[in-house]
């Protein structure tokens, strides 16, 4: 492909600019979950939010990493479900996003 030449194609369509642009858009909302995070529900991303044990830190799916934080001290099978259970709604965004992305949903 020549140096430029895929931006130019999409520059000249506007509405391919603008289809891309909503899709991406709708995918960032589709990662985030209304419930929000169990113990901090006003974080609702369910890919990226501040660490629980770091105030300076982040954490990618923070989720299932407190989950299995908390799973690991309690080692109980009802605290492991729990993980499962987070597991099961990040990949639900994830599969969300991948049917907006390919313009399966719109």
């Amino acid at each position: 492909m020549e140096k430029g030449r895929g931006w130019s194609m999409w520059k000249k369509d506007e509405f391919k600019v603008r289809e891309l642009n909503d899709r991406l858009m709708m995918a960032e909302r589709a990662f985030t979950d209304r419930d929000g995070l169990n113990g901090r529900h006003w974080y609702k991303h369910l890919i990226f939010a501040p660490s629980k044990n770091n105030d300076y830190g982040s954490k990618s799916f923070p989720g299932i990493d407190d989950a299995t934080e908390k799973a690991k001290r309690l080692k109980t099978a009802e605290s492991w479900h729990f993980v499962q259970h987070e597991v099961w709604r990040v990949s639900r965004a994830i599969r969300h996003v991948s049917l907006l992305l390919n313009g399966a949903l719109t």
